[in-house]
């Protein structure tokens, strides 16, 4: 049995059964020896195998990386010849622009003394104009009154005109007067003629009247043309007085012309020294920047310079890492070889289920859909690529697909692309219900869907289902429960949807227990926050329950939650899955009595 075994392994079958005490007939020690040193075998040439794919996959990536290095330090060395001659321009550049700026600095200071200049001609302008408004507005005081004189004037003189008329009217009636008078005296001088001797009294009486009349009516002959005279001259004084005024009247709205003509100018002047003021203030800014620049100008063009020189350092040192990555480049190829040849070695040996024999007549390829958030995925990926180097010499592509975030949404995207570019197979994890759609049209395309990890609560037309049986799963982990609760006490379960994570399984089981109620049941247990809420609530509600029992991810919110309300020790979780971190979940409850595992 012995030598049938070590010609078995000889061959490199390592699957095959241990063999048993009784069947080497008493040579017992030697059997257990050889049993261990088979297991022993097995794991070391399954562990090396994928380790060989690891550092397979890791050395591929590094020589990827080495030859976009060494192709970008290639491009680095000719570009750095050219930086150096164009650093050198650029210093070049720099000295004609420094001469330049400094010849603009000249010219700005030239502007801005120009400027302080015409700010101070404005200044005058703006007094002058001001001074030239408020003697505008005196003269047109001035005037106005004389205006307002002028026709006062004219009054008095049209009242002047209007006694005078009336001393005409007067003059016409003592000249009527004087002419009645005249015609007494005549009359008097006829009766007194007729009187005779008599009469000679009344007849020098009548004869003064004449007398009196003729001087009265040559008197008011001279008044009457004095007064036409007067008249006459009052016309045209008035006349000229209503010319004063008209022209006044125009030369007041002249005046207000010219004075509103003095305000625009003394108002545009206002302007004009305001912004005369901004341009003096912006013309110092810019002569201030042009100092700023000529002094960064000359710094540039001092950094030019010692660019100019280290980038020949840089391009002999650049020259160099080519020929550190060559050589880098040449040992990767030389361990990519020599894990070739490891690898042919350990294929010498059988530890795991066979590939077809025979090759594909069709390139067949393959679509693998996973998560790629936790170690079990990440131990999933290590799989996959040892299938896949395995199966690339039988004419079979396998294309992985790992997701971190949004892994529902991009699982069900890359299924629908897969089934749309039509690959001829699919395996991916049946966590979500929705894939049962996608099945049954990549089934109507006759693309064949494995289904891993965990299958869909509902009957699909996959082809196969490679993972844990939850229902069982759930039994046995109810029978741990209640072992290690010694049968009684208060639980709390968390499950998921349908019959996801053996709900329909742990529920019937937990009622063969008589003694141990369950608390609580929530379908939360592929949610880690909502886990997380919810244990906080159960556990301040009844601070009884025991163990909480969560098979799925939701596991990592409660054990969070049991750790920050301080239920260590006290209420335990159970859980169907194993990774690191529950691991380290494990080693507190080793190291530490009363840890909540």
């Amino acid at each position: 049995m012995i030598n049938s075994h070590a010609k078995q392994i000889a061959k490199g079958n390592l699957r095959i059964d241990d063999m048993l005490e009784q069947e080497t007939f008493g040579l017992g020690i030697l059997t257990d020896v050889f049993n261990d040193m088979k297991s022993s075998m097995l794991r070391f040439i399954a562990l090396t195998k994928v380790n060989i794919i690891s550092i397979s996959d890791a050395i591929e990536n590094v020589s990827k990386s080495m030859n976009s290095s060494y192709l970008g330090n290639e491009e680095i060395a000719a570009s750095m010849e050219d930086v150096a001659e164009k650093a050198k321009e650029q210093a070049g550049l720099m000295g004609n622009a420094m001469s330049k700026i400094n010849e603009v600095k000249t010219r700005i200071e030239i502007i801005t003394q120009s400027v302080e200049q015409i700010e101070k001609f404005v200044e005058e302008s703006v007094q002058a104009t001001s001074t030239g408004v408020r003697n505008l507005d005196e003269y047109y005081n001035q005037v106005n009154v004389i205006s307002d004189n002028l026709n006062n004037t004219s009054e008095y003189i049209k009242k002047l005109n209007d006694d005078i008329n009336k001393i005409d009217e007067i003059g016409r009636f003592i000249k009527k007067t004087s002419e009645q008078l005249k015609l007494l005296g005549l009359n008097a001088s006829v009766e007194a003629a007729r009187a005779g001797e008599a009469g000679k009294g009344f007849a020098v009486v009548a004869h003064e009247i004449n007398l009196l009349s003729t001087a009265t009516k040559e008197s008011i002959g001279k008044i009457s043309s004095i007064i036409k005279s007067i008249q006459t001259r009052s016309r045209h004084v008035n006349a000229g007085i209503d010319s004063c005024v008209e022209s006044y009247d125009i030369s007041k709205d002249i005046f207000k012309s010219v004075k509103r003509s003095f305000e625009i100018i003394n108002d545009n002047a206002n302007i004009l020294e305001s912004d005369i003021k901004n341009v003096r203030n912006e013309v110092y800014l810019i002569n201030s920047n042009i100092q700023e620049i000529y002094k960064e100008s000359e710094e540039l063009y001092n950094i030019s310079e010692d660019i100019s020189k280290e980038t020949i350092e840089v391009s002999a040192v650049t020259q160099t890492e080519l020929d550190e990555l060559q050589n880098i480049n040449e040992s990767t190829l030389n361990l990519k070889i020599m894990l070739n040849k490891l690898e042919r070695l350990a294929g010498i040996f059988n530890i795991s289920v066979l590939p077809v024999k025979e090759d594909s007549k069709k390139q067949l390829r393959i679509v693998f859909v996973s998560p790629l958030d936790n170690d079990f995925w990440h131990i999933i990926r290590k799989g996959v690529l040892y299938a896949k180097r395995e199966l690339s010499e039988k004419n079979v592509v396998i294309d992985y697909y790992g997701f971190e975030d949004n892994v529902g949404d991009q699982i069900k995207q890359t299924v629908k692309d897969a089934i749309e570019n039509d690959v001829d197979g699919i395996i991916v994890p049946g966590f979500d219900p929705d894939l049962a759609d996608l099945i049954e049209v990549a089934d109507s395309k006759n693309i064949p869907v494995m289904l891993i990890a965990e299958d869909l609560p509902m009957k699909t037309k996959r082809v196969a289902y490679f993972g844990a049986n939850f229902d069982s799963t759930g039994i046995v982990a109810v029978r741990i429960l209640a072992k290690y609760l010694g049968g009684k006490g208060e639980v709390a379960v968390f499950t998921g949807e349908g019959n996801s994570f053996g709900r329909h399984t742990i529920l019937p089981e937990l009622k063969k227990h008589k003694n141990i109620k369950v608390a609580a049941q929530v379908q939360c247990a592929d949610d880690i926050e909502v886990s997380y809420n919810v244990t906080k609530d159960i556990l301040r509600e009844n601070s009884n329950i025991r163990a909480i029992l969560v098979p799925g991810m939701g596991f990592f919110g409660a054990a969070r939650a049991i750790e920050e309300i301080g239920f260590i020790g006290k209420t335990f979780l159970i859980s169907f899955f194993y990774s690191n971190e529950i691991a380290e979940y494990i080693k507190r409850r080793i190291k530490k009595v009363n840890k909540s595992s």
